[in-house]
C-alpha cells in the first residue's frame, strides 16, 4: 500500500514537471545513478540588460527512501569579453526534502544562496565544463536542518544543437539538528538534457 502510494505521488509530479517542461520550459533534463534520479526543467521568464532571469525546478528520489525537491531563480549572463565562453549565475533557491532512512525520518527545508560557472571551451564549443554551489547556512535552515549545500561538477558535450550529454558528480548534504551530517544523495551521475 505505501509503495503505491509513493510511486502514485512520484507519477503526478513526474507529469507535472514534464507537462511544464513541455509548454514553457527552456531546457528539461534526467541524470541517473545507480541508485538515484534526478529530474530537473529550467524556463526562461526574462531577459534585461544585466542577463537573463531563469526559473528552475527539480525533483531527486533514491533508493534510500529520500526525496528532495527544489525550486530556485538565477540571473545568468556571460562574464564578458576579457573571458569568452564563461557563463556565470548568481541567486537562489529552495530545498524540501524528506529522509526516511534514518533511526526517525527528518523533514529539511532550506533557502540557501546559489551560484554557477560554465566554461565552453572556445576551441571546442561543444564541450563544457560546469560548477554549482548552493548554501543554506543555520539561519535560513528550517525543521530539522542547521545547514545545507549542494555542490556539483560537471562535463557537458553538446551531441545536437538542442541535446547534449554530461557525466557529473553531484553531492546534497545536510547538518541535522538530532544527527550528524548526512548526505541526501551523493555520487556520479550520468545525464542529458534538451533544449527547447
Amino acid at each position: 500500500m505505501e509503495k503505491n502510494l509513493v510511486f502514485k505521488k512520484f507519477a503526478v509530479v513526474i507529469v507535472l514537471m514534464l507537462g511544464c517542461a513541455m509548454a514553457w520550459a527552456q531546457s528539461a533534463s534526467i541524470s541517473l545513478s545507480e541508485d538515484s534520479a534526478l529530474f530537473n526543467y529550467n524556463l526562461l521568464i526574462g531577459g534585461q540588460s544585466f542577463g537573463r532571469s531563469e526559473f528552475g525546478a527539480g525533483f531527486l528520489f533514491n533508493q534510500d527512501k529520500n526525496y528532495l525537491l527544489e525550486v530556485g531563480l538565477q540571473v545568468k549572463d556571460e562574464a564578458g569579453t576579457q573571458v569568452p565562453g564563461l557563463t556565470v549565475g548568481l541567486g537562489g533557491k529552495f530545498y524540501g526534502a524528506t529522509l526516511t532512512d534514518l533511526k526517525d525520518d527528518q523533514d529539511v527545508m532550506a533557502l540557501a544562496i546559489a551560484g554557477m560557472l560554465r566554461f565552453a571551451i572556445p576551441r571546442y564549443e561543444r564541450f563544457a565544463l560546469r560548477a554549482d554551489v548552493s548554501y543554506a547556512p543555520n539561519i535560513v535552515a528550517f525543521l530539522d536542518a542547521e545547514r545545507f549545500w549542494e555542490l556539483a561538477f560537471r562535463a557537458e558535450f553538446e551531441v545536437l544543437p538542442t541535446a547534449a550529454g554530461f557525466i557529473e558528480y553531484r553531492q546534497f548534504t545536510v547538518d541535522l539538528e538530532k544527527a550528524n551530517t548526512v548526505d541526501i544523495d551523493a555520487g556520479v551521475r550520468l545525464g542529458i538534457y534538451i533544449t527547447f
